[in-house]
């Protein structure tokens, strides 16, 4: 009898989440503290070297802080960054629907501002490195060292530390407009009344000068709007999500790939994946995992009654 590998699959609504998961998995002794692979399935990277609120490096080993700490703090492309910067990830592989590419590994590295671990930045190595670091004129003080790399679903694959497997449904059809997204926030009136009337309000004059303020029947509202050259361009029909998820199964399959980890984000809030797609998607994706592996599955829901109580 053949002996199917038992995975902990852990659903999350948006992929900030997968922060708090990572860490939840080393609490439980699936995955490693530090040294980890993550294969990234996604249609974006995510790996945006935000400025944080309050400091990674005050997080210690407190599963409860690293909960609020990932609402808190962390952005939806902002959470690997930090994964890395804390070395719960030594190595980054994201994987590109192009079946013949394949990127060069390339040694980089995280550091903090100040080493204050809350702003960061990201680089290659290289041979005057360690002097930059060490240089008293430097303010990128504390650091952590990382390979990347960017694969094709024809290249091979394999690793020799524990696995994460983080999959985004959005890479199987993708809303690139945001478009089943409501964007506003209700605002007070006399903030209503400074962002029409003041030209200098700083929402006004933000970089991305992305936001409108609008008076409605029920109150007063802050709209975020994008801009989209063709809206939607990449989102695709159900026999093309039925054929990316197989060749993604196979990719698994050919190279014997065996997650510790997996977890999948839905991005529907978002709008990432579409919103009349999301279900479908992660219906054929787990029914394809399942094929490979005895999954075990935990929605977000189940822990955050645990962690908000």
């Amino acid at each position: 009898m053949i002996a199917v590998l038992t995975v902990p699959l852990f659903i999350i609504e948006e992929h900030h989440e997968a922060f708090f998961i990572w860490h939840y998995g080393y609490f439980n002794k699936l995955i490693n503290p530090f040294g980890n692979t993550l294969l990234r399935v996604d249609s974006h990277e995510d790996m945006l070297c935000g400025c944080l609120g309050e400091s990674v490096d005050q997080l210690e080993e407190d599963l409860s802080r690293i909960y609020r700490f990932t609402y808190q703090q962390l952005g939806i492309a902002t959470f690997i960054i930090p994964a890395i910067y804390r070395g719960v990830i030594n190595n980054y592989t994201f994987l590109c629907k192009y079946s013949s590419y394949e990127g060069k590994r390339t040694d980089k590295y995280v550091a903090s501002y100040k080493s204050e671990g809350k702003c960061f930045k990201i680089g290659e190595i290289n041979g005057f490195l360690p002097l930059q670091l060490q240089s008293e004129g430097n303010p990128w003080g504390r650091h952590q060292f990382y390979r990347h790399q960017e694969i094709g679903l024809g290249s091979s694959f394999t690793t020799g530390q524990p696995l994460i497997l983080d999959i985004d449904l959005d890479f199987f059809s993708c809303d690139n407009s945001l478009s089943s997204t409501v964007k506003r926030i209700e605002i007070t009136e006399r903030a209503y009344h400074d962002f029409i009337n003041n030209k200098y309000n700083p929402f006004r004059i933000m970089p991305d000068a992305a936001l409108t303020a609008k008076k409605e029947s029920d109150g007063y509202y802050l709209y975020y709007t994008e801009w989209q050259e063709t809206p939607n361009y990449k989102k695709v029909s159900p026999d093309v999500i039925d054929k990316r998820i197989s060749r993604f199964v196979d990719f698994l399959k050919q190279n014997d790939v065996k997650p510790k980890l997996i977890d999948i984000c839905r991005s529907r809030f978002s709008g990432y994946t579409p919103g009349d797609q999301w279900e479908y998607i992660e219906n054929k994706l787990i029914e394809g995992l399942g094929q490979l592996y005895d999954l075990s599955i935990t929605h977000i829901d189940e822990l955050k009654q645990r962690f908000d109580s």
